[in-house]
């Protein structure tokens, strides 16, 4: 029977933590009930406002590359590829014209000499064929040429 006796006395003491563990768990749930719960949200608004004037700058920043492409860009002009090629074309055939120019200016004495030669051996050329043709014009010549010498 003693046995029973402990056995009772255990079960009536968990019975009893178990009604004030109960009695705490409503005191604690009337607590919850009643109490007013205030949101703060300081630091929320100060986080958004921090992020609202970062994206207002960035924004603006934005706006100003915008504004300076669109000023480039109304600025700017396009070329079409074919004019870009015609263009290059035309000037390389004014640079082959004026380097060929230059070339033939550059030779324009050599060619006077060389003229010049070619007529001198004609002239002198002629001058033989004349004087082996009539001989008594080329004794004329040499009487001619020899009394200034002999003087």
């Amino acid at each position: 029977m003693a046995k029973l006796d402990e056995i009772a006395e255990l079960i009536t003491e968990e019975i009893k933590e178990f009604e004030n563990s109960v009695s705490r768990l409503e005191e604690l749930q009337a607590f919850l009930m009643n109490y007013k719960i205030k949101p703060d949200t300081k630091d929320i608004d100060f986080i958004l406002r921090r992020y609202n004037d970062d994206q207002k700058r960035t924004i603006q920043d934005q706006h100003k590359l915008m504004a300076n492409v669109v000023y480039y860009i109304k600025k700017s002009m396009t070329i079409p590829k074919w004019a870009v090629k015609l263009f290059a074309g035309l000037l390389f055939c004014i640079i082959l014209v004026l380097g060929f120019s230059v070339y033939k200016v550059s030779r324009i004495s050599d060619i006077k000499l060389e003229a010049y030669g070619k007529g001198e051996e004609e002239a002198v050329g002629h001058f033989r064929a004349f004087f082996e043709a009539s001989p008594e014009a080329s004794e004329l010549y040499h009487e001619w040429r020899e009394p200034q010498s002999k003087k």
